[in-house]
């Protein structure tokens, strides 16, 4: 190799190029930076150009030594230390479930990448699924803001790409199912005692999905199901008491297993499908309840109670004339 050779493979080379990837045409970074070369996938030319100029900046400020292992962190390894340091102090949950599963599939799409060549259209792309509607965008917006938030707190990122887009548009979230949409929901679920107990324990007892998760057919008393008490830092946390209506009794299987959310989401899924459903909406089964209580009793007080809430003002400014009396009477004779 002569001299000519040898500095052009050591010139710094940055381009863009096209692949097929699985039948799948994607737009390659590729580069070449102190011998090394790298490519980077990306499914849009957008991101690909964007990342493509950041590495030219960065190559421009810090030279060939910036791309070095040891300077900056990326996706992956910035998800690893708040992990270990940060994740441990959050209270094991479905906070903590979802947090786990937003990260890993941003890990999977964008690891390889340092975690400050991440730009504002990597998140919007991210967060721009087809699948995923406006209220599934909007959460996986909150788990990112969070870790970058902690990042950026603890100089592992230089600032916080997400801050830098429009948060998701979220669907209303005071979803009602209608009576047919109930019907069908009960038919589906006839066979599955689990995936029953855990739709008629929120339709009919109007309970949360937290709640829900931790009940189980030795709670449930004569006229009243006690709902366990989660560990919590109050040191006098209010017992919960779910009264029973004779719909939630009629439609209620004597037994069940575990209602948690990682038990039931694959079923939940099935369900959704057959619904005809894009997602699962939002606290629907709840928000029914409470909107068909307040219509059939016209009482906000007694429907905080049943629903655990400690001011009947709530419950008139959001449930009261959600629903018609008549449509009310049908539900709970369901």
């Amino acid at each position: 190799m002569d001299a000519t050779d040898a500095t052009r493979r050591n010139k710094p080379v940055i381009t863009i190029r096209e692949a097929t990837v699985r039948g799948q045409a994607r737009h390659v970074v590729f580069s070449r930076i102190g011998g090394k070369e790298k490519r980077t996938f990306f499914n849009t030319r957008l991101e690909a150009r964007l990342h493509r100029d950041a590495l030219a900046e960065k190559l421009e400020t810090g030279g060939t030594d910036a791309f070095k292992e040891s300077s900056g962190i990326t996706v992956e390894k910035a998800w690893k230390e708040f992990t270990l340091v940060r994740m441990p102090k959050l209270k094991v949950g479905n906070h903590t479930r979802l947090l786990n599963w937003w990260w890993g599939h941003f890990v999977e799409k964008y690891g390889a990448m340092g975690i400050n060549d991440i730009k504002p259209v990597h998140i919007e792309a991210f967060l721009s699924r087809p699948s995923w509607c406006g209220t599934t965008a909007q959460q996986g917006f909150v788990y990112l803001r969070l870790v970058w938030n902690w990042l950026v707190r603890y100089e592992l990122a230089a600032g916080n790409p997400v801050m830098k887009i429009d948060t998701p548009k979220a669907a209303p979230e005071h979803h009602l199912l209608t009576l047919p949409q109930v019907k069908r929901l009960l038919a589906l679920t006839k066979k599955n005692n689990r995936l029953r107990a855990w739709l008629v324990l929120g339709l009919f007892g109007g309970m949360r999905i937290s709640e829900v998760g931790r009940c189980l057919p030795k709670h449930i008393e004569a006229e009243e199901i006690f709902v366990p008490i989660r560990k919590s830092t109050d040191p006098k946390p209010r017992p919960r008491f779910v009264p029973i209506q004779p719909a939630l009794r009629r439609h209620l299987p004597k037994k069940w297993d575990c209602l948690d959310e990682d038990f039931i989401k694959r079923q939940r899924t099935e369900l959704v499908h057959a619904m005809g459903w894009a997602e699962w909406p939002q606290n629907c089964l709840r928000h029914t309840a409470a909107s068909m209580h307040r219509a059939m009793w016209q009482d906000s007080t007694k429907t905080a109670y049943f629903l655990g809430h400690s001011s009947p003002r709530m419950v008139e400014d959001k449930y009261a004339r959600a629903v018609r009396q008549a449509e009310a009477k049908a539900f709970w004779a369901l």
